[in-house]
């Protein structure tokens, strides 16, 4: 009985390190996707870092990603655009 729980909780130590560094890589990822995007036509300097940061649930923009790009002079489309890329990273 003490090796099941001696096991189960070695599971339970290995998940909780590697779950989070799994879910990390898409989320870094996206936020790299609308910076990119945005660097075509604009400076990508820690304000618009920030806001790309800022995913959203997987399906839509995170609204105050293009309430601070809009902010700092993004066009509501690119700004629409690039939180939508940070949200869903494609």
């Amino acid at each position: 009985m003490k090796m099941k729980r001696a096991l189960a909780a070695a599971g339970l130590t290995v998940a909780a390190t590697v779950v989070p560094l799994v879910t990390a890589a898409p989320a870094e990822a996206s936020a790299a996707t609308c910076r990119s995007y945005l660097s075509q036509w604009y400076t990508v300097g820690p304000k618009v870092t920030a806001a790309c940061n800022l995913d959203g649930p997987a399906t839509t923009a995170h609204p105050a990603c293009i309430v601070n790009l809009v902010a700092i002079s993004v066009t509501q489309s690119r700004a629409g655009t690039a939180c939508l890329k940070a949200s869903v990273g494609n």
